[in-house]
């Protein structure tokens, strides 16, 4: 057995935990929004506009997403685009501040801007000149508090420490690196080679700089990975000793990302030995004192985040686990989701016709959905559930009333499986999870979903649980 494999609790250790990770792993969503996008309806920048117009966010989270990427990786399911130009990059600056004016003018009343987050793709495709305008240009029209959390995630192989110093003086304070895998076989399998000391040496320069909250993302069933060679990454990477990591399984989903079928799927991980990854990364994870976040996400204990998941105000959404319980988040961007006022809408995903309506003058929305009375419950469910991995009809009372338990029964009763499977403990104000349970809040969650079964006459395709 090795030492990765013995830090492994007796009650999560296989094979008990294996038999329940194969009966649980079906399609089901992530969750990073409910009701999941793909039962949102046909939505355009007009009724947008209006949601913007009535809304009063008390605080803001702005997203703003750069696609571009000059070359493919293939496990990738975000919407990019590749290309090794940089006009297109430099053009679409100009689209995005002309966005983010367009839904200034209809916020009459923003509140302070807590957190700041750039996603790609490549955010760091923006050289230091466009992405001072871009800043500055956010700043001029949404009141930045004092204490904003500015993000953004770093390809290792597009920065130097200069322009991470660069960063820091426009206010960011926290950076994501892609790191994936460090096993020079999996980053060719991949078509993402970055060597294990590009990391380390930008890690060093962002410790110099001031940076905090620093994130790693690494994802396990890719080509080529065992055991073996993901237990060495992941030893690599704690050295490193980043405050975050975030480890995600590969959503193999070849139908929908044509890219993917360049994957030798003989080379991928058998079920056995990709659960065995997982386990043994968070073996090793809790050997060298990070913290469980929900599902997904780990933290030093004094990371802001862990400090957050045990006072129960950290918060889920589109873009990760965050401190900022309570905020809308307005987002601007090809593929952008915003969540304002209980209205969700999502952008144009597709950079001509996201082009055509922003330099049309209207906000370039082509889904979203207005959240009912009972969405609202259970998106509170939902998030109770990844964020503080339980239940308490009690807390939710106040909001949706005193009779919960009786709406809920069908729900309720519906976990008798689960808790006989060991995955949660119910008791009269609703259940906790357990520490299996952590490993399957994706399938608690899909119980309380009023929309799972209504696929049927749409493209709905979600990622396997484990």
């Amino acid at each position: 057995m090795s030492e990765s494999t013995a830090t492994i609790p007796t009650e999560t250790r296989p094979p008990a935990l294996t038999t329940l990770l194969r009966r649980y792993d079906v399609p089901v969503p992530r969750y990073t929004s409910y009701p999941p996008i793909p039962y949102w309806h046909a939505v355009g920048g007009a009724e947008a506009a209006q949601w913007l117009e009535t809304a009063a966010p008390a605080s803001l989270s702005l997203y703003t997403h750069v696609p571009f990427c000059e070359r493919r990786c293939t496990y990738c399911g975000c919407f990019v685009v590749i290309t090794p130009h940089h006009e297109p990059v430099a053009s679409y600056l100009d689209l995005l501040l002309r966005e983010m004016s367009l839904a200034r003018e209809r916020l009459r009343t923003p509140g302070p801007v807590v957190q700041y987050h750039l996603g790609g793709g490549t955010p760091t495709r923006l050289n230091r000149a466009e992405m001072s305008r871009l800043v500055a240009h956010a700043r001029a029209l949404y009141p930045f508090a004092s204490d904003a959390e500015l993000s953004i995630e770093v390809d290792p192989r597009t920065v130097d420490a200069g322009y991470l110093a660069h960063l820091r003086e426009l206010g960011f304070n926290r950076l994501s690196f892609g790191v994936q895998d460090v096993n020079p076989e999996v980053q060719a399998a991949v078509n993402r080679i970055q060597p294990r000391d590009m990391v380390a040496d930008l890690m060093d320069a962002a410790r110099k700089l001031g940076f905090r909250g620093i994130n790693f993302d690494l994802i396990y069933g890719l080509p080529h990975q065992t055991p073996e060679t993901f237990a060495e990454t992941v030893r690599q990477v704690l050295a490193l000793r980043p405050d975050r990591l975030a480890l995600y399984n590969f959503a193999y989903l070849p139908q929908a990302f044509a890219h993917q079928r360049r994957i030798d799927e003989a080379a991928l991980p058998g079920a056995d030995a990709k659960l065995r990854i997982m386990l043994e990364a968070h073996a090793q994870f809790a050997h060298a004192g990070y913290v469980p976040l929900g599902m997904d996400h780990f933290a030093l204990a004094d990371d802001d985040l862990a400090v957050a998941a045990k006072a129960g105000s950290m918060r889920r959404n589109f873009m990760g686990y965050t401190t900022q319980a309570g905020t809308d988040v307005l987002a601007f961007g090809i593929s952008g989701i915003s969540a304002l006022g209980g209205h969700y809408w999502q952008n144009e995903k597709k950079l001509a016709a996201y082009r055509r309506t922003v330099e049309a003058g209207s906000l370039p929305v082509i889904r979203g959905m207005t959240m009912s009375e009972d969405d609202l419950l259970r998106e509170a469910i939902v998030s109770a559930i990844f964020c503080r991995q339980g239940l308490s009809l009690s807390d939710l009372a106040p909001r949706f009333g005193a009779d919960l338990a009786r709406r809920l029964a069908p729900e309720l009763a519906a976990l008798a499986p689960l808790e006989q499977d060991g995955l949660l403990v119910c008791n009269p104000d609703g259940f906790r999870v357990t520490e299996i349970g952590r490993y399957f809040l994706r399938n608690i969650a899909v119980v309380f979903d009023a929309y799972a079964g209504q696929a049927a006459g749409r493209q709905v395709t979600f990622s396997r649980s484990v």
